[in-house]
């Protein structure tokens, strides 16, 4: 099983077609919506055939605040092309196409123009990480916002705010790595991710759910864990000049996550 965490983007029910949302509403949420099942196109490196999945055959997650309901819709088909892509992306050159081949990626790269031509309203509600939470997903969260929950599977972690205070906090955490001495793809991996969060209606919400990375470290762990208040630590250290401080948290911090990741390589 590949251990992965989500950053989540809901918007207003009004937001959608009255005939997705209808849909959506009528056929609830299931415990698992993207099972094992669903991720075997990415294990297989191959491409299932073509549907309208981001319309006609997805889900959405629901969520309730106060009297307003708002939806994320899954666009697994979407995230399927685009997650393809990059993973093939990520190998180098000459193995490439043993994992995705190029036909394959020409297909998936196709059906992607196909639906930004046709479909330029559908864009991806949800980004995910295998085996680790990025630590740029904290800066737009404050550390009250944690929520600590227990299921059947165990504890769970997630974070919880409206769009409009991500876009103040991504945008403030850029300006102030713009300044700073760290390396300037950090500062790109931070703009890149504000941008996805403006490119949405600022009414939304942002959710970031550890998922089943949470079942790879132990309940006192969790509970202690404070990985957005640690991050902004570091970025208010870099703003007040005390690179000393900074290096040291963002140094704890990236080990921190390193050593999960690491399960990414034994698998």
């Amino acid at each position: 099983m590949v251990r992965t965490s989500f950053l989540r983007v809901y918007q207003p029910v009004e937001t959608f077609a009255p005939e997705d949302t209808e849909r959506w509403l009528a056929e609830g949420v299931p415990e698992q919506p993207e099972s094992q099942v669903g991720r075997a196109w990415l294990v297989s490196g191959r491409l299932p055939g073509a549907t309208d999945g981001f319309s006609a055959a997805d889900g959405a997650f629901l969520r309730r605040l106060e009297d307003k309901l708002f939806l994320c819709p899954w666009r697994t088909r979407l995230r399927m092309l685009v997650g393809l892509l990059a993973f093939r992306g990520t190998l180098p050159e000459e193995v490439a196409d043993a994992f995705v081949d190029d036909d394959v990626a020409r297909r998936a790269a196709r059906e992607l123009a196909d639906i930004s031509d046709n479909h330029p309203e559908v864009r991806s509600h949800i980004l995910h990480a295998n085996w680790h939470v990025p630590l740029r997903w904290f800066a737009a969260f404050d550390p009250t916002e944690r929520i600590l929950t227990e299921d059947r599977d165990g504890l769970r972690v997630r974070y919880e705010t409206t769009l409009f205070k991500a876009r103040e906090r991504l945008e403030r955490a850029v300006d102030i790595l713009d300044l700073s001495w760290l390396d300037d793809s950090v500062a790109l991996a931070l703009r890149e991710l504000m941008e996805w969060v403006c490119d949405f209606p600022a009414e939304g919400l942002l959710e970031l759910d550890y998922g089943s990375v949470a079942a790879m470290f132990e309940n006192d762990e969790l509970v202690d864990d404070v990985s957005a208040e640690e991050v902004w630590s570091c970025l208010d250290a870099l703003q007040v000049g005390d690179a000393e401080r900074a290096g040291r948290l963002f140094e704890d911090l990236s080990d921190k996550w390193a050593t999960a990741r690491a399960h990414e390589a034994m698998n």
